[in-house]
């Protein structure tokens, strides 16, 4: 099962490359602009928490824009030096040309357009009432402040704080120092209301199944860009590299960690995780398996899904991977003797497995669903579908997908498509009735189509992946934990559309 995946996934890959552009700036982001190794001086201050400050815990600049930066560079293969100013002169050495772009949470307005280009708008900070679901007794700030009743929950020091300050009478202010605490109120009834930025809004909802939502007009705006001098050739390439990154949930994973995973007192991350103190991990992996783990052919370069995960699970739990190539076929049995600490591959996680080596949280679910119309009735399972000789099937040709339903659904009723797109397209159209997906994807497939399309009945093959330990290792938990977390924030949300949609493999791979 795991050696016929790997052939249809770099069959997948090698139709995507044939009609994909060249590569530019690299395998992933091939379509992004190539700068060359170019320097460009960013000019910062370090005093807009989250955004950009010296840590207490460690005395270290970063945050979300140092991390976005990072970023930006290499996908567009730059190198960011960074100088230290104040606000108050920041904006006009950079309109001087000082400086090639500036990083300070800066908004986006209308005057500082008039000396200043921005990219696009990296963050929005709109600010919303969020309020319970079934919320019927205002539909504004001025009506809630209005009503005597009603009592408003805010966090301390943020936005919405100052926002309501002087709206809304303060004894009807309530006052928390945690976010997650104010959500709770919020649910239970304690108070009736909360200021909330737009930017957080999937993420307060998907969290609370939906017992909250956003309500009317926003009650302040304000949107975050780079700036640059008048002109400057990096306005475009930054922010195409800032668009690629709202699409593949990079910035949504910056967002949760800056704002949510940030402790502000101690600027600790993470800090519910276990620190390994830097504790070395030998990890056995083959390499062979694009696009968790594979040499890349043009660079010789070990990367992939895999390597981006553990090395940020080691950044999140204080360890250092040592990566030593060995082969599938041995790599289990050399894991449950102890060779290794763990084992990357891939690896399926089954009951036989489990009977030698132990498993991590599962990182990956592959199982394989029918996406149909969201107004689908006719029917709830594969086996119905097969039986039905006037629907039609739509595969995208070399994925898993393809050969789940091969020889249960006729040839003849089986539409083959080299594209992904176009396959959703012919779905939302009519020209097919299903096409298999797998439910990793789910939600993207489902949010870029405004909801046209939903999964059906069980899953026509089952998949998850996990990474695989000695009986009883203690690096278990903290493995797991650090998944668990990538989960909840967005970052192998992230990989999965970095490796599964932006990578594009070699011709000659």
């Amino acid at each position: 099962m795991r050696k016929h995946k790997s052939l249809v996934l770099l069959s997948l890959l090698a139709l995507l490359a044939m009609v994909m552009p060249s590569l530019a700036a690299g395998p992933v982001y091939d379509e992004l602009p190539d700068l060359g190794g170019r320097e460009v001086t960013v000019a910062v201050e370090n005093l807009y928490k989250p955004f950009q400050f010296e840590s207490v815990a460690t005395g270290a600049a970063e945050g979300f824009e140092y991390d976005m930066i990072a970023e930006i560079c290499a996908r567009l293969n730059c190198v960011p030096v960074y100088e230290v100013t104040s606000f108050s002169v920041q904006i006009s050495q950079v309109a001087e040309g000082q400086y090639d772009l500036g990083m300070n949470g800066l908004s986006i307005t209308d005057e500082r357009k008039e000396v200043v280009d921005y990219s696009s708008s990296y963050i929005n900070l709109d600010q919303y009432l969020l309020v319970r679901a079934d919320e019927d007794r205002f539909t504004s700030l001025e009506e809630f402040a209005a009503n005597d009743e009603l009592v408003l929950g805010v966090q301390n020091g943020t936005s919405g704080y100052f926002v309501t300050e002087g709206v809304v009478p303060e004894d009807r202010r309530v006052i928390f120092d945690e976010f997650g605490a104010l959500v709770a109120a919020l649910i239970s009834g304690d108070i009736d209301a909360m200021p909330a930025d737009l930017s957080a809004a999937a993420g307060f909802i998907s969290t609370t199944a939906e017992q909250v939502m956003f309500i009317g007009e926003p009650i302040s705006k304000d949107e975050f860009g780079l700036i640059f001098p008048k002109g400057s050739d990096l306005v475009a390439p930054f922010s195409a590299a800032i668009d690629s990154m709202k699409a593949d949930g990079f910035l949504g994973f910056l967002y949760y960690k800056w704002f949510l995973d940030l402790n502000p007192v101690t600027d600790e991350l993470y800090e519910a995780l276990p620190d390994l103190a830097g504790r070395e991990v030998t990890i056995g992996v083959e390499n062979l398996y694009s696009p968790f783990q594979f040499e890349e052919t043009t660079t010789g370069q070990a990367m992939g899904f895999e390597y981006d995960m553990i090395a940020e699970i080691c950044r999140r739990i204080n360890c250092t991977p040592n990566y030593e190539v060995t082969s599938f076929s041995v790599q289990i049995s050399q894991v449950a003797e102890g060779q290794y600490d763990l084992g990357m591959n891939g690896l399926s996680i089954t009951d036989e497995r489990k009977e030698v080596v132990d498993y991590s949280s599962s990182y990956i679910n592959l199982d394989q669903y029918l996406l149909v119309r969201a107004d689908e009735d006719r029917f709830t399972s594969l086996e119905e579908f097969a039986a039905n000789d006037e629907l039609i099937l739509g595969v995208q040709n070399g994925t898993s997908g393809f050969f789940v339903t091969e020889g249960v659904v006729p040839e003849e009723r089986r539409v083959i498509f080299d594209d992904f797109l176009p396959l959703v397209a012919a779905l939302i159209n009519g020209d097919i009735d299903a096409m298999p997906a797998d439910i990793s994807a789910a939600a993207g497939f489902i949010s870029t189509t405004a909801e046209q399309v939903t999964f059906i009945g069980e899953p026509i093959s089952k998949d998850e992946f996990g990474l695989i330990f000695p009986k009883g290792s203690d690096l278990v938990a903290p493995f797991s934990a650090a998944i668990d977390g990538m989960k909840a924030d967005g970052y192998l949300a992230y990989l999965y559309y970095k490796w599964f949609f932006d990578y594009q493999v070699p011709a000659s791979e």
